[in-house]
């Protein structure tokens, strides 16, 4: 087509800049396509019943210069997730680590509780406190069951070996100093002493972080009846008492801590972990006179609930039931040396032997008691 002489035409300035600015959009347009973030991103799992969008369940990932991620924190079922136990220093290796879990899942209750107790070669020997600890099992009422959900924690290699050879879950546990001997039959209160109370509590909350409900019991207790009976879920921790003035709440009551029961949730993880960074303040003593020292902490800047059990019931040397048709269970508590507990722990299996001997009628009448002369310990 013929183009008239009078149409206006675009000037060569012009059409460069329009195809310029064409390019421009165009470069643009590709560039915002396929551009990426470059903040971390925020990951967030299903928000909880009350739980503020957005807080609690999110796992902050930081893009490395490789591009891989790295999860910072992640929260733990019920919770956020307490530093493991064993994290700083581990001795076990990660194949011990899946070992205890997997004996853990074997020896838990339907309601995940796992029942564990701790042994080093002295007590573990052949006619020590763990023979007689099992024995009290088998002669008590309806308890014997419960064998089959006990860990028993051994703080050697003669405890493992001994142990072993005696009951089905057994874990050793290795000392968090190099070159630490707890085989022997320790002093009380001594280094050793100390050492080896304090080494079990690591374990304690990494039983808790693994989700289980743990029932601390020492070896050098008798088990006659069901003690769970007298455990509430209302509560986060309840201990057995050394010394029980008749109030299940009060804080006043002092705690024994080798009878002691624990709910696994974020808040007892924590007060484990309290419990023990709580060693530096009071460096010569035991777990147990920790915890009553801190006891009201727990409660009140953790928000722990702590109960107390009837001393009549879950009993011991300091304050002994004399019922034995109340008696669920017998520490050999206020009570020093090997030699001397495991005395009285066998006098106190024969007495209950004696009693399940008579007939119902006759122990029903309440007449039946412990036999205290001669006795190391017991009063």
């Amino acid at each position: 087509m013929a183009t008239s002489k009078n149409s206006p035409s675009l000037s060569p300035l012009v059409v460069f800049l329009l195809g310029a600015a064409s390019a421009t959009v165009l470069l643009l347009f590709l560039l915002t396509a396929t551009a990426r973030p470059a903040w971390p991103k925020l990951e967030t799992g299903p928000q909880r019943s009350g739980e503020v969008p957005g807080s609690g369940s999110v796992r902050c990932s930081t893009p490395r210069a490789n591009g891989t991620v790295v999860v910072a924190a992640e929260q733990h079922t019920g919770g956020v997730r307490a530093p493991p136990a064993n994290e700083a220093g581990a001795s076990d290796s990660d194949d011990d680590a899946d070992e205890f879990a997997r004996m853990l899942r074997r020896a838990a209750m339907e309601d995940r509780t796992v029942i564990m107790t701790s042994v080093n070669e002295a007590w573990a020997a052949p006619g020590s406190l763990l023979d007689s600890f099992l024995e009290s099992f088998r002669v008590g009422e309806n308890v014997s069951h419960f064998l089959k959900h006990i860990v028993v924690v051994a703080m050697d290699d003669g405890a493992f070996r001994r142990c072993q050879a005696v009951h089905p879950h057994c874990h050793l546990l290795r000392p968090e100093k190099a070159g630490l001997d707890l085989s022997g039959a320790k002093s009380y209160m001594t280094k050793d002493y100390l050492d080896l109370v304090w080494s079990k509590l690591k374990l304690q909350q990494r039983i808790l972080e693994l989700g289980y409900n743990l029932l601390f019991t020492d070896v050098d207790v008798a088990w006659f009846r069901n003690p769970l009976v007298h455990i509430t879920m209302a509560a986060d921790i309840t201990t057995s008492s050394d010394f029980y003035f008749g109030n299940l709440d009060d804080l006043g009551n002092f705690p024994n801590t080798g009878f002691i029961y624990v709910k696994s949730t974020a808040r007892t993880i924590r007060a484990m972990a309290y419990w023990h960074a709580a060693r530096r303040r009071f460096p010569e003593n035991h777990d147990q006179f920790v915890f009553n020292e801190i006891k009201r902490e727990l409660a009140g800047r953790l928000g722990v609930r702590i109960r107390f059990i009837d001393a009549a019931t879950v009993s011991g040397f300091c304050q002994l039931g004399r019922d034995l048709n109340r008696i669920a269970t017998v520490h050999m508590t206020c009570c020093v040396g090997l030699e001397n507990k495991l005395f009285d722990l066998r006098r106190v299996i024969a007495d209950w032997k004696r009693y399940m001997a008579r007939p119902l009628w006759e122990r029903q009448m309440g007449k039946i008691g412990w036999t205290f002369e001669g006795g190391r310990c017991i009063h």
